[in-house]
């Protein structure tokens, strides 16, 4: 294949589609709106179920979870009810594709996609974790000289891996000053190193407004509610501040790249409030039968529970340089914190027909305790297996939020029809698509009288499943895609750009109009 582009990914994670609309209309992200009147629009949307923890491992593979394992950051331990925290870049069983360009001699720089880790060899350079939400690895790169010369001119960014510990609730603006600052400084590291060379391959994320989106919504919504605390203290809007930022460092990244550079902009997924009913799901099925209680009720507030949030805070705040020293205490923190352990304070795994395991609080995941693959499965595969999930599925379809009157699940997904592969036994075997519509405090139906508990956690704001992208570059007309593409779709996209094939085995698709 003949090489045709140069070609630039920026993307704003957890970037809310209907946001950037509203404050592009608005004349408030000014660098966007010029990228989307000029550059090739087009819409897409999360893999069903898995969206939130799957997303960029399978964008960065092509791969769904089925051929590709993860789909959350703690998952099952196939033939055991124990769980493991996943890190993916470990734990993904195909390839990024930029080995595939690296190998074919094209030059790359990848900073900071997230859920990836460095790759040995890279021809060019790559970081992780230079300002993250999700931590794993803590910053990295690709040699001792990159890693050197990021310190020494930058800094570590602000933000990186576990921001909920850094929210004070009664000090919203200091958290978004942090993000700010954290927007800033990548502005600078990566107009620096989009300078060094004429690169094939670049990319940044900026993840700022995946931790906004999560800790600032009750600053931007001012209606939402999950308990029934006053609403916060009005201070502007604080996630806005965070979008307006991101604009402004898309402007003066943009304005530096080269007339022959093809730009992909993603917001990948977005956010919206956190109307879930992922906090009362363990209890629905053992009300309902399906799972067992445990055998012994939980224990009181641990002292884990009670240091992960201070020694997280004061891991954030310490300088960069004992950060860089004091990384390996870090991870054993994470393990002691966070051991191997079942997911379920209140679900006994072996002893029901099902359970439920890791994955997202805007689906949640069940796992049948099935014959043959668990342990002390319950369920004989086949058609009791079938009827299991038709009964399971119906009931929870019938669940209402009491306070509304309307349905709280969206709809439920089997895995088997989404994701088959090698890969399959590490899945769970239903998604439950939350309606994302109300608070949820209580719920019931004709099998379940009335079940309530309140949503208490720090986030106020939750993923949602739709994205958007630009495309813009030499040869590429103005308009609207009208087909929405999944993330998939990326990779065997970007690699043909720059004359590069991937294995036939992938599970994405060239996005129609792009590519050699």
């Amino acid at each position: 294949m003949e090489r045709t582009r140069k070609v630039v990914f920026l993307s704003v994670c957890s970037g809310d589609k209907d946001l950037i609309a509203q404050w592009t209309a608005s004349g408030d992200l000014p660098a966007l709106d010029h990228l989307m009147r000029t550059g090739l629009v087009g819409a897409q949307t999360g893999l069903p179920g898995v969206f939130v923890g799957a997303h960029w491992p399978s964008w960065i593979t092509g791969c769904h979870p089925g051929k590709n394992r993860v789909h959350s950051w703690r998952q099952l331990t196939p033939g055991s009810y124990d769980t493991y925290r996943c890190n993916a870049g470990d734990h993904m069983q195909r390839p990024p594709f930029w080995r595939y360009l690296s190998e074919a001699g094209r030059r790359l720089c990848v900073l900071d996609i997230p859920h990836s880790r460095i790759l040995p060899g890279i021809n060019g350079l790559q970081t992780v974790e230079w300002g993250a939400h999700d931590a794993a690895y803590g910053f990295q790169a690709s040699t001792p000289d990159v890693d050197n010369e990021i310190r020494t001119m930058f800094g570590l960014h602000p933000v990186s891996g576990e921001s909920d510990g850094m929210i004070d609730m009664a000090k919203p603006l200091e958290f978004r000053d942090t993000l700010l600052r954290g927007i800033r400084m990548k502005t600078a590291l990566t107009r620096h190193f989009y300078a060094k060379e004429n690169w094939d391959f670049f990319a940044q994320v900026f993840t700022e407004a995946h931790c906004g989106g999560h800790l600032l919504w009750n600053h931007h919504d001012r209606g939402f509610r999950w308990d029934a605390a006053p609403p916060p203290e009005d201070q502007g809007d604080a996630l806005k501040d965070v979008y307006v930022a991101i604009d402004h460092a898309l402007g003066e990244i943009l304005d530096g790249l080269r007339d022959d550079a093809t730009i992909i902009f993603s917001a990948n997924h977005g956010m919206g409030p956190k109307y879930v009913a992922q906090h009362l799901l363990d209890r629905i099925l053992v009300e309902l039968g399906y799972a067992a209680r445990k055998r012994h009720p939980p224990k009181p507030r641990s002292w884990r529970d009670v240091v992960d949030g201070p020694m997280t805070w004061g891991w954030q705040h310490l300088p960069d340089a004992m950060r860089a020293r004091l990384t390996v205490l870090r991870d054993l923190k994470r393990e002691i914190v966070n051991p191997t352990v079942s997911p379920s304070e209140i679900i006994e795994a072996d002893a029901g027909q099902v359970f439920t395991v890791v994955n997202n609080n805007a689906h949640g995941a069940i796992r049948v305790n099935l014959i043959g693959r668990e342990p002390q499965g319950k369920v004989a595969p086949g058609a009791a297996y079938e009827a299991l999930l038709d009964s399971l599925t119906m009931d929870l379809k019938g669940l209402m939020n009491l306070e509304t009157g309307r349905p709280i699940v969206a709809e439920i997904y089997r895995c088997d029809d989404l994701y088959p592969g090698p890969e399959r036994r590490h899945l769970p075997d239903l998604f439950v698509q939350w309606s994302l519509d109300a608070p949820v405090n209580a719920v019931g139906s004709n099998r379940l009288p009335r079940l309530e508990g309140r949503y208490r956690y720090v986030r106020s704001g939750e993923h949602r499943p739709d994205g958007m992208f630009i495309v813009k570059g030499p040869g590429i007309a103005p308009g609207r895609i009208a087909q929405p593409v999944r993330c998939i779709d990326f990779a065997p996209t970007i690699t043909r750009m720059l004359g590069v094939a991937l294995p036939d085995d992938i599970d994405g698709r060239q996005i129609p109009g792009l590519g050699g």
